[in-house]
């Protein structure tokens, strides 16, 4: 996941002509345009400080020089969270119940941030894909980037396999309207929010612990579990919403953090952990990360680099500990919709 960002950013240098992942597009979809995956006005602006936040920074040339860690990096809003993924009538008229709306939650609402989600890792993944074939074509290859290049692209093309496979379920559900199919956790919050955010994840294990899915068994496309940060008309709230096709798997995964929650862990301290360990879609606030300690930064980055390096054996316990009193935000209400 560490070239993601690179991948991201070698795609938005091609044409703005493309393909656009609305669920009913056709010839009609002539413009791509780059639309956010975290929204400008209702949730960057609220965390941004000279109209900049913090990026979490993990491409090729800062791992180079940091020789494997991940460094934030200021960008303006933007900028900030942007794919070209949408034509312009379309990103307006399907998401305008999220972006010109707070979260209430409905239903609708729910289905609409997950599928964004959705929308996002899949267009960065086929973009991934289309960048990795095009670099073994190339005849200066050493042997063992070409070794490294097709084991990332043979991840990559799974993992985009996957993807198309729980799309083809939103997309049926959002166009026939069925936003039903949808369930959701949703904790809410009217305190200062630092980070804004918009992710998805394949569970692999819980928080306490214990196995969800194996995700080397790629017989049958693994569940998947999306979740992003929304304004409310009272602040904000950290959602994770999935359609039900993969309910088997995010509702014990779910459960183990209202099990966790239940034992007197804080539920800010499971989410910001969950965070860094899992998202690579993030922005944060600047004055936030800089007035952190720099053990409690270390803390961060360690679960961040997780995500890095594909050679490291992610532990069983990554969501059980760690980060402990870091959030500056506190969750006032829960709403359960499974």
């Amino acid at each position: 996941m560490s070239l993601l960002g690179e991948y991201l950013d070698a795609s938005k240098r091609q044409s703005s002509r493309g393909r656009c992942l609305h669920f009913d597009s056709g010839e009609r979809c002539k413009e791509i345009i780059s639309v956010h995956s975290i929204q400008k006005m209702g949730q960057l602006q609220h965390i941004a400080e000279d109209n900049h936040v913090y990026r979490m920074n993990a491409d090729i040339s800062t791992l180079r020089k940091t020789h494997g860690k991940p460094l934030p990096k200021r960008v303006g809003i933007g900028k900030a969270s942007t794919f070209p993924g949408f034509c312009k009538p379309h990103d307006n008229a399907v998401f305008e119940p999220i972006d010109n709306f707070p979260l209430f939650p409905s239903l609708e609402q729910i289905a609409l941030y997950s599928f964004r989600c959705l929308c996002r890792e899949y267009f960065v993944k086929e973009n991934m894909v289309q960048v990795l074939k095009n670099s073994l074509g190339s005849k200066d290859l050493h042997r063992n980037d070409q070794v490294f290049l097709s084991e990332t692209l043979r991840g990559a093309s799974l993992g985009l396999e996957g993807l198309r496979h729980h799309k083809y379920y939103y997309d049926n559900a959002l166009r026939a309207h069925l936003h039903g199919e949808f369930e959701y956790v949703c904790f809410k919050s009217a305190s200062r929010c630092s980070l804004q955010l918009s992710g998805l994840l394949y569970p692999d294990f819980d928080f306490l612990g214990r196995q969800i899915q194996d995700l080397s068994d790629w017989s049958t496309p693994p569940g998947l579990i999306t979740f992003f940060t929304a304004p409310t008309n009272g602040g904000w709230a950290f959602v994770f919403a999935w359609h039900t096709s993969s309910g088997y798997f995010c509702r014990p995964f779910i459960q183990s953090l209202a099990q966790r929650i239940s034992q007197g862990a804080k539920p800010e301290d499971l989410i910001l952990r969950f965070v860094f360990s899992c998202c690579e879609n993030h922005a944060i606030r600047i004055s936030w990360w800089d007035g952190l300690s720099e053990q409690s930064k270390q803390a961060i980055l360690d679960k961040v680099c997780l995500m890095i390096d594909p050679d490291v054996l992610i532990p069983s316990d990554y969501l059980v500990s760690g980060c402990e009193g870091l959030a500056d935000w506190k969750f006032d209400e829960v709403l359960s919709g499974y």
